[in-house]
Formats: C-alpha cells, structure tokens, sequence
C-alpha cells in the first residue's frame, strides 16, 4: 500500500513561501489533497477486499475438508460400533461389511490418514488409528479455521475504516468548499 499518493512541485507556484505540490493518485494526477486520499482509500478498499475474497475461499475449503473428515469419521464410528463388544475383543476384529467404508477411506487417504480396508471390511485396531487420527486432523482444521476466520474478521474491519476514511474525507473536502465559497461571496 506503499506509495499510493505521490507528490510533485507546482512550478512557480508558492504561497507565503510555501511550494504547492499537485497529487497523483493511481495514475489520476493533478488532484487535490482530499481527492488523493480518497481514491487511495478507495484504492486500499479494492485491495484489502481481493485479500478478504482469498481469505473466504481458504475458509471454504476448510470447512469441506471439515465436513469430508466428519463424514468419514461417522462412518469409522459406525463400523466399530459393528464390531464385537466385551472383553472378547480383538485388535483383529472386523467391521460387518460395509461400501461406505472404501468411500471413507479415500476421503481419509486424500488427507493423510490411513485406513487398510479389504472386501469393504476394517479391523477394529486399522478403525480405531485412523478415527484418531481423523480427530486430530480435525481439531488442527479446526484451530487453523478460526485462526483465519480471526484474519478475515480483521480484514473486513481495515476495508471498513478504509471505506469510512475516504468517506469522511469527502465530506470534510466538501464542507471545506463550501465554506469556502460562502466566504468569498460574503
């Protein structure tokens, strides 16, 4: 945002011993004070808002990864709770068959968490590590998520007070004017 206004001498143009300097502001030259810092408001607004729009679209994708691990996570949870229960159980066991089970793990292997299944099948110890795991990669998501969630927050505020400033400069440029006119037709 560096060097939105740029400033160049008016030749032998001085008052009360003063240079005055002309403004140009993306690539709009000869402005007035007020106009530079308007359009350089603006121009941060602009800019600050294709940052907001990246930021959305990294939230997006965040919250399919949630929901794509949750999806998996519901179906490990069902293929264990398939399983035996008492104190007979194996590492060894095996889910009752189930498609969704092949779905689950691709969804899983996308983010890197394994999941050996064999003819639509699980053993309880392979369903028992990748529902860990997918439990931590949802947690870290999740922390990330409103870590971002905090960014963006931030950026839709600075686009505000950016929008506000080149709002309340127009105004004070308009009064100004105004005033001004006042006094020279009084």
């Amino acid at each position: 945002m560096a060097n939105l206004i740029e400033t160049s001498n008016i030749d032998g143009f001085q008052v009360y011993g003063l240079q005055m300097v002309e403004y140009t502001t993306q690539g709009t030259s000869a402005t007035d004070f007020a106009s530079a810092i308007a359009i350089a408001s603006l121009a941060q607004s602009t800019a600050i808002e294709v940052e907001t729009n990246a930021y959305a679209s990294v939230l997006r994708a965040r919250q399919r990864k949630l929901s794509e691990l949750g999806d998996a996570l519901a179906v490990i949870s069902q293929a264990i709770a398939s399983m035996k229960t008492g104190s007979g159980t194996q590492s060894s066991d095996q889910s009752d068959a189930m498609s969704a089970l092949d779905t689950a793990s691709a969804t899983l292997s996308r983010y890197g968490v394994s999941m050996p299944v064999s003819n639509h099948k699980v053993r309880r110890d392979d369903a028992e590590t990748a529902r860990n795991d997918a439990q931590y990669k949802m947690d870290m998501e999740s922390n990330d998520m409103q870590q971002d969630m905090i960014t963006l927050q931030g950026l839709i505020s600075k686009r505000d007070n950016s929008f506000s400033t080149a709002a309340k400069v127009m105004k004070k440029a308009s009064s100004t004017t105004t005033t001004m006119i006042r006094s020279i037709g009084s």
